[in-house]
């Protein structure tokens, strides 16, 4: 059953990202044809101006893609399409799981439309060759495809446990009788600002309890080992939040659902 409900989410997802992505790939293209007359000075003022807009659209993206998925997860199960998704022989966890699947499918998706944008833009003869070269190569006792990936993997967890973090906000806002929007706003609000003050108070924990540690970060020894140890703390740290606004979101839907 999963597995039909994920194909259903991707497929209600995909009219908002398939336009999001024929922009991308549309200005992408616009800047390689324009790129061969960059030698008329008219041409070379609107290829700059479309590098602009590409750019921002690039990193738009990401957000945009954010705010589909929050507004699918409002729609289809507290809104809308709420009274039909609930009456469906599906449980909660299994609806629950899908929108979080799709949320990683989704911003992987992007993220690849990203790259292949870029590329179309702006390849060059042995771009490829030069990437693999840089990535081969180490800093600071470690390879630089390695330090990518654990970032890569980082920045994909820290996106997943805010998308769970809203999540969590819209089930407690909803379960409420009136004001449900304001209540979820409010809650998101709380979450954030909580989860900052646990991230300043574990970093000072860190320095309290660690200083020779820090203090490796600053000196000419540094090794990006220590780097990666010390996002790791955050990331462990990330994960156990993530999964707490998952039960979050679980509880309240599957024991306070409160639909108009």
């Amino acid at each position: 059953m999963l597995g039909k409900v994920l194909k259903y989410d991707i497929k209600s997802l995909s009219k908002n990202l398939i336009p999001l992505y024929v922009v991308l790939l549309g200005l992408a293209l616009v800047i390689r044809l324009l790129s061969f007359f960059e030698k008329l000075s008219i041409i070379n003022i609107v290829l700059g101006l479309m590098i602009v807009v590409f750019i921002f659209a690039l990193t738009f993206s990401f957000f945009l893609t954010g705010v589909f998925n929050v507004k699918y997860y409002l729609d289809n199960l507290y809104k809308d399409e709420a009274y039909l998704t609930h009456t469906l022989p599906v449980k909660k966890g299994t609806l629950l799981l899908s929108k979080v699947l799709v949320s990683i499918i989704t911003i992987i998706l992007t993220f690849i439309c990203v790259m292949v944008s870029i590329i179309i833009a702006f390849y060059q003869k042995g771009l490829f060759s030069d990437i693999l070269k840089v990535l081969g190569e180490s800093f600071a006792g470690m390879p630089i495809y390695s330090f990518v990936l654990y970032m890569c993997v980082y920045g994909l967890i820290g996106y997943l446990t805010t998308i769970l973090m809203v999540y969590a906000s819209i089930s407690i806002g909803f379960s409420k009788s009136s004001n449900k929007l304001v209540n979820s706003v409010v809650w998101a609000l709380i979450f954030y600002f909580g989860m900052e003050f646990l991230n300043l108070g574990l970093l000072g924990i860190i320095m309290a309890t660690k200083p020779s540690f820090i203090a490796s970060l600053e000196s000419n020894t540094f090794m990006m080992a220590d780097l990666l140890n010390f996002f790791s703390i955050f990331l462990v740290f990330i994960v156990i939040i993530g999964i707490g606004f998952y039960y979050i979101s679980y509880r309240f839907m599957d024991k306070k659902l409160n639909l108009e």
